[in-house]
Parts: C-alpha cells; sequence; structure tokens
C-alpha cells in the first residue's frame, strides 16, 4: 500500500512525490537554521560589546577583537559590529533592556526567514530613510516593517526594487541631476595584436543607460527558430550593426554627410528673430483672453524637434538622415511632467528627473496610456489571440516586465502569457494577461503554480513543497505597492 501511495502523490503533484519533498523540507530547514545562527552571532557580538571586552584584551575596539580571534577582515567584522547595533536587543545605562534599531528586522532573521542579503538592502535603506529631515519620525518604524515583510516574500534583487521603490515614494524629488554626470562617462578601447578589440563602457545618465539597452535589445532579436546564437553573441552582433549603418552612404559619421557651414542661414536668422517664439506668444495670449489657464512656463512638454513632414517629396540624394527618434518607455504621472517635479521610471525601474524627461520627450513619440482610479490600465481588447501593441503598452506598465515574483527579467524578453488559455475561451484582455519571460511561462505551463487576478493585478501562489500554507505572493509592479 505505501508504494500506492507514493504513486499516488507523484501523481497528484506532478512527480514531487515523498523522497523529494523530504529533500526539499531539509533543505530549507538547514537554510533557516543558518540564518538563526546569524543572528545568534550578532547577539553574541552585542553581549561582547556591553561586556566591554575588548578593553579588557587590549584591543582598540569589539570589530578588532573580531579580526583576531575570529581570522575574519576588518571589513566584515565592522559590518557584523554596525548588524548588531541595529538588530539586537540593547540595554540603558541603567541595566533596562530596549528594543533593536529595527525591531521587526531583526525579527524575521531571528527566526531565519531572511538572509544576510536582505538585511544589507534594508540597513542602507533605512539609512537614507534617517538622512531625509523632512520625513516624519512616526513613519520610520513602518518603513521598517514593510521591508522586513517584503523580505519574507522576495529575494534580495527584488527587495532592492522595493526599497528603491519607497525611497522614491517618502522622497519623490529625489537628488538633483548631476548637470556634469556626462563628464564621467567612459569608453575604453584595447586591441589585440590579432586585431581584437575588447571594450568597456560606463554610462551615468539612466535615460543615456536605457536608449543604448533598447536599441541594441531590438536589433538583438533573434531571427527565426533556426537562430541558435547565444545572447551575448546577438548583441555584439547588433553592434556591429549600428556602425555599420552609420558609417554608410548617409550615416551619422559619413564624411558626405551636410555640415552647418553648408547651409545658408535664413532670413530669420540674420536679423536674429525666432517665428515660432512669436507664435508661442501669440497661443499664450489667445488662451489667457478665452479664460483658459494660461500655460506653465518652463514646464510643459516642448514640441518634437522634427515637425511632421509636409506633402512626400522625391528625397534628395544627399540629404542627412539623422538618428532615428528614441524608442523609450518612460513612465510618469503627467502633472509632474507639467510642474517639473517628481521623477519617471524607466522599464528598468531606474528613476529619472523631470528634466530629463523632458529632455528626452522634445524628440519622442508621446504613446498616452489612459488609466483608471486605481492607476491600472484600462481594457483595451478583447477576443484576438494576439496581443495589440497597445494591450502590450499596458502589460509593460502594469507589471514593469516577468510578473513572476523575484524576477526581474525586462519587458522585451517577456511573453504575454493567457492566465485562462485562450484555446480553452479564456479571452484576451487585461485582466486574463501577464507578463512572463521564457523560463517562468515554462514553469507556469507545468501546472505546480497558480496564477489569480487580484483587484486587477496578477498574485502567484506557490505549490506546497515550496510554501506549506499556499500564500499567494504578488507579482510583477503590484509587488511594489505601497499602501
Amino acid at each position: 500500500m505505501s508504494g500506492v501511495g507514493s504513486r499516488i502523490e507523484h501523481m497528484s503533484e506532478g512527480g514531487v512525490g515523498l523522497v523529494e519533498r523530504e529533500a526539499l523540507d531539509a533543505a530549507r530547514a538547514e537554510q533557516t537554521a543558518a540564518h538563526q545562527a546569524y543572528y545568534r552571532r550578532l547577539e553574541r557580538i552585542a553581549h561582547l560589546d556591553r561586556l566591554g571586552v575588548a578593553h579588557v584584551t587590549g584591543d582598540r575596539s569589539t570589530a578588532r577583537l573580531l579580526q583576531e580571534n575570529w581570522r575574519v577582515d576588518p571589513a566584515t567584522a565592522g559590518r557584523w559590529c554596525d548588524e548588531a547595533e541595529d538588530l539586537a536587543p540593547r540595554m540603558t545605562l541603567h541595566g533596562q533592556p530596549l528594543p533593536p534599531r529595527l525591531p521587526c528586522t531583526a525579527t524575521v532573521l531571528a527566526s531565519g526567514e531572511i538572509s544576510p542579503e536582505h538585511v544589507a538592502i534594508i540597513r542602507r535603506t533605512m539609512t537614507k530613510i534617517h538622512r531625509m529631515e523632512h520625513v516624519d519620525p512616526a513613519e520610520v518604524p513602518a518603513a521598517d516593517a514593510y521591508l522586513a515583510e517584503k523580505a519574507t516574500l522576495f529575494p534580495p534583487a527584488t527587495l532592492r526594487r522595493l526599497a528603491e521603490a519607497l525611497l522614491a515614494k517618502l522622497d519623490p524629488d529625489g537628488a538633483a541631476p548631476d548637470e556634469d554626470a556626462d563628464l564621467f562617462d567612459d569608453l575604453t578601447m584595447s586591441s589585440g595584436q590579432d586585431g581584437t578589440l575588447e571594450m568597456r563602457i560606463r554610462i551615468h545618465d539612466a535615460v543615456d543607460a536605457e536608449s543604448i539597452r533598447e536599441g541594441i535589445g531590438v536589433l538583438a532579436t533573434r531571427t527565426g527558430s533556426d537562430d541558435h546564437r547565444s545572447l551575448g553573441n546577438r548583441q555584439a552582433c547588433a553592434f556591429k550593426e549600428v556602425f555599420a549603418d552609420a558609417l554608410g552612404p548617409q550615416g551619422l559619421v559619413t564624411d558626405t554627410r551636410h555640415t552647418e557651414a553648408d547651409t545658408e542661414p535664413g532670413p530669420d536668422h540674420e536679423h536674429g528673430t525666432d517665428p515660432e517664439a512669436d507664435d508661442t506668444a501669440a497661443d499664450e495670449a489667445d488662451a489667457v483672453d478665452a479664460g483658459e489657464d494660461p500655460p506653465l512656463e518652463d514646464a510643459l512638454i516642448p514640441e518634437p524637434r522634427r515637425p511632421e513632414p509636409a506633402a512626400a517629396p522625391a528625397p534628395a540624394p544627399e540629404t542627412n538622415r539623422g538618428p532615428g527618434r528614441a524608442l523609450l518607455t518612460i513612465t510618469m504621472d503627467h502633472r509632474w511632467l507639467q510642474l517639473a517635479i517628481g521623477h519617471g521610471t524607466l522599464d528598468s525601474g531606474a528613476l529619472t528627473d523631470p528634466a530629463t524627461v523632458r529632455r528626452w520627450a522634445c524628440d519622442a513619440d508621446i504613446v498616452p496610456l489612459v488609466l483608471g482610479s486605481k492607476s491600472e490600465p484600462l481594457d483595451i481588447g478583447r477576443r484576438s489571440r494576439l496581443i495589440p501593441d497597445a494591450m502590450r503598452r499596458a502589460l509593460t506598465f502594469r507589471d514593469g516586465g516577468c510578473a513572476f515574483p523575484g524576477c526581474t527579467r525586462r519587458p522585451r524578453r517577456c511573453h504575454a502569457h493567457h492566465i485562462d488559455h485562450w484555446s480553452e475561451g479564456g479571452p484576451t484582455c487585461l485582466d486574463n494577461l501577464t507578463l512572463l519571460c521564457r523560463h517562468h511561462h515554462q514553469v507556469i505551463h507545468h501546472g505546480h503554480w497558480t496564477i489569480n487576478m487580484i483587484d486587477g493585478l496578477p498574485w502567484f501562489t506557490p505549490p506546497p513543497w515550496i510554501d506549506p500554507d499556499r500564500q499567494p505572493r504578488p507579482g510583477g509592479r503590484s509587488a511594489a505597492a505601497l499602501c
């Protein structure tokens, strides 16, 4: 009978039987015990510090004592002492017990639910919050509780994104952009004796970096099912295509392009006047006369540099073709954009200042996305199996990439997954779609994880061998909801 029972369990959980469950439980118990032991070490360090053992042994500090006794590097010893100061229980000068500085984080580390990597992210975030002068001290414990809770649900990479979102909420203006950031961009090239080229580049502006990733990502797309090149190889080929195009007859760096000296200035330039400025002033005066609110000066999105072409004239053979328009997605509150406050969010999750968003808006197509009362994208499609571009943009806004908890795959590398299969009657609408990377798309189709839409957002329920209680976990950008 035991063999029959084991076989039934294998069938009911898709191959995860009793032996596999026991191995998974044992591994999880060992990991939990390791995290608990880490917290006990911090408690021990705090106890050594309270006793003043370093003073008795002649060491300059408790950190120095740990270096000598436990044979660890100075940086490790210093980090342990700092963590013990934040997470271990304290004592007043009169011997009265005090809770840890970060009580919620201390509790989940003591129970073994989070790792030292989680702790490092939480402590770094809390340090930044403490430095924010305008933050109400009453909000600090809530931040500790929020981060500790999220740390029990997500890996460090996702917790880092949630921490950045929390900081952006508490300080929406953020740091002022560095006008000289471009001066610190760097590209180094080294050549081998056989003519090979090795490059290393660092771009500091988040939007510039996003434009490079977006462009390379477009050109590095697989050409078909028979394209078995690695991602690195496809990206290298895309990089070569960019320069092959730039060096073409009408490319950006070709010697045959027109220069400013080749262009005769018009009469308006000779007299130093700008007809567009006069038209703008007249439009503003008309708006005021009509009783409308005057436009916000220096805050509205500038007009695109390239006006829509008139009738299609025959192209001149030597016309210079400038760089193509940006193909970036930057999410930002429209009122923030008008007032030049707050921040924009890139697909990567990086934040950028409003001045940078407005600068890129000069030369990019603006695609509005209509949101509902809870800032969710409205339904824009129904019974077609294929996902239209507008719906894809709405999915990208809602999920921010692969929605599977803990995954950081970018939207371009994701598939649109029908939660209720289209072939079984599931509709093609936002409430039945979510973005998944290739790997997690396969995981979902194995049937162990389930997806449910709750308040218009995807929630993922793990199998029992991952979470015996099978508690649903928020996915995608919904994981960063700070309500």
